[in-house]
């Protein structure tokens, strides 16, 4: 069986993975909000949230301590936004599920029990 075009060029595209991972679309808006505030954070280059992703998980890839020490910077920032209450632990909670997600779907090997414990 052929492969159309539409799904030959979005199979292995990081944000069509990341989106086509949840199934409730308000979860998905949340997520990409999450996740768009971390790319932010981190400085990735791009106008879109899809170049954005390319960009992060090309580097993730290569470098996997670039990707883990951005992940961590991020972390500890709003573990700081807590102590200031800020924020909640929960919405931490929330951001770190949310980067895990794009991780796993774009094969970043990340060793989440040094960011979680």
């Amino acid at each position: 069986m052929k492969k159309t075009k539409a799904i030959e060029g979005s199979e292995l595209d990081p944000w069509t993975l990341f989106v086509n991972a949840m199934r409730a679309p308000m979860t998905r808006d949340r997520y990409q909000t999450r996740v768009a505030k971390f790319f932010d954070f981190v400085g990735i280059p791009g106008k879109t949230l899809e170049q954005n992703a390319r960009t992060f998980a090309r580097k993730g890839k290569i470098d996997i301590n670039w990707a883990l020490s951005n992940i961590l910077k991020f972390v500890y920032f709003q573990r700081g936004r807590v102590d200031k209450k800020e924020i909640t632990g929960a919405t931490v909670r929330n951001y770190t599920k949310s980067i895990k997600l794009f991780c796993e779907m774009v094969d970043i090997p990340i060793p989440w029990k040094k960011i979680t414990s």
